[in-house]
């Protein structure tokens, strides 16, 4: 069964191929059982082990970046306050994010040395 998209988002302004992966990882959370927003909304913690489990346990570049990929697609539909289940898990287990093939964390700029 897939994913019910609401009528409206919280971002119109997508590319195309944004959407299409978006929904392809709400489709994913629909086969788990999650397929409304209100579903999104009200079982934050059981969705949050749900993306655990379709992303597997390893902790690489790879697996954080598709975890979020899997909360921005819930953020583009679902209203949610300031402080939630999916924002704690993001600080906590999709970051830091790194230098594609390196160990190097990600820099603001004014901190970039040469």
């Amino acid at each position: 069964m897939p994913f019910i998209l609401p009528d409206t988002f919280q971002k119109e302004e997508l590319a195309e191929s944004t959407k299409k992966v978006y929904k392809g990882k709400l489709n994913a959370l629909a086969r788990e059982g999650y397929d409304t927003v209100d579903k999104l909304i009200t079982k934050q913690s059981d969705v949050v082990e749900a993306i655990k489990k379709i992303t597997t346990a390893e902790d690489s570049e790879l697996i954080r970046n598709t975890r979020r990929y899997f909360l921005s697609a819930i953020f583009w539909v679902a209203d949610l306050p300031k402080k939630n289940a999916y924002h704690v898990y993001w600080q906590k287990e999709c970051l830091p994010m790194k230098v594609a093939g390196t160990e190097n964390k990600w820099v603001k700029k004014s901190k970039f040395k040469d």
